[in-house]
């Protein structure tokens, strides 16, 4: 396992991991997206299952410190103060205030927090009509503070402002370039151009803010295939199986740095593909989580059978990997990848080191 992945003069550096499987407090249950501030606060939308009280937003720190979580619970569209804020929490965002907003792709809302968790309002309809929502997905702001909102049943990427006026869209289902099929993840590089993860058309596509086609990553391939005919999905527990970069299966999640490099969630294929900015592949990174997070370390010291069923693993490393991640965020002041390493519970984070060079030593 290379715990340090350098290629084109980039390197990145595996820092370590946050989180472990948890229903509440120190730990995340299905995170499927995460925001950073600049000074390493996260927010992190943990999905969880329908109306489960363990579906929230967990507050913490990149370095492991929990804060709060909230969005459990409350009198929301009707809804008792035992009844979870969602049902299916899926993407999740920061205003330049902190404040936080959350989609919920069955509800078709968008919830608005302040940076302590305190509930501000919920805006969005369900429909297909020009400013009503249908699937709510991906979500992200641009420089301008207009909120952009995936539309996964609809194909559809729709702006808002911060109070959900809406202001503009693009999208049409299909398969050429351009048109989009279930669309899931979206970010926005420094340009102000957009990038969808494209899910049932296997590749991430590139925008102008007015929804010009600008460019594609991947090859579009229906799967990644490994030289056996199957995907690393189906190997869970044993090694890594190799598929070609290129072939995407199912990316759900897209993150662009201040380079321009393109980080894909490729969901089905259970690792993150890195493109540079003109949509060729760079490496991959399928996990090197060696070593328990501070979280779960003080969860097996409390409760021993936890160490002693690990070491009862067949295949241990597997553990290291990524398992179905779902997103990635860069946080740009800081230069770190930070992954959801979806069905470990779990976020695995990277170093990128944009100068890096192999040491030279004279033998």
């Amino acid at each position: 396992m290379a715990l340090n992945t350098v290629v084109a003069g980039r390197a990145w550096l595996y820092s370590h991991n946050v989180g472990r499987q948890a229903q509440s407090g120190m730990g995340f249950s299905t995170p499927v997206s995460a925001a950073i501030t600049s000074d390493g606060t996260l927010y992190v939308a943990n999905r969880s299952g329908e109306q489960n009280p363990s579906m929230r937003v967990t507050k913490c720190t990149i370095d492991h410190e929990f804060i709060d979580e909230f969005g459990r619970s409350g009198p929301v569209y009707g809804g008792s103060n035992n009844t979870s804020l969602f049902t299916w929490i899926t993407g999740i965002a920061l205003d330049s205030n902190e404040n936080v907003y959350t989609s919920d792709e069955w509800r078709c809302l968008i919830h608005v927090f302040d940076s302590d968790g305190n509930y501000l309002s919920t805006w969005g309809e369900k429909g297909d009509n020009e400013g009503q929502l249908n699937g709510s997905a991906g979500i992200c702001f641009d420089a301008d503070e207009n909120l952009w909102i995936v539309n996964s049943f609809n194909s559809r990427i729709q702006k808002f402002t911060p109070g959900g006026e809406y202001l503009s869209g693009f999208g049409v289902k299909g398969s050429a370039p351009g048109e989009l099929d279930m669309p899931w993840g979206i970010t926005i590089d420094n340009q102000g151009d957009v990038y969808i993860a494209d899910w049932n058309n296997h590749r991430v596509q590139k925008f102008s803010p007015e929804g010009e086609h600008l460019l594609t990553f991947g090859s579009g391939k229906e799967t990644g295939v490994a030289p056996d005919g199957s995907t690393p999905y189906m190997h869970a527990t044993v090694a890594h199986v190799a598929v070609n970069p290129n072939d995407l299966n199912h990316p759900t999640g897209v993150a662009v740095d201040g380079d321009g490099d393109v980080y894909v969630v490729d969901w089905m294929n259970e690792r993150v593909v890195i493109f540079d900015a003109d949509s060729k592949v760079i490496t991959t990174l399928r996990g090197d989580a060696t070593g328990l997070s501070k979280w779960a370390q003080m969860s097996i010291t409390a409760n021993p059978d936890m160490g002693r069923g690990m070491r009862r693993l067949k295949n241990p490393e597997v553990q290291n990997y990524l398992r179905m991640p779902v997103a990635c965020t860069f946080d740009q002041e800081n230069q770190r990848l930070i992954i959801c390493d979806t069905h470990r519970g779990r976020l695995q984070v990277y170093q990128k080191d944009d100068s890096y060079s192999d040491p030279q030593f004279n033998l």
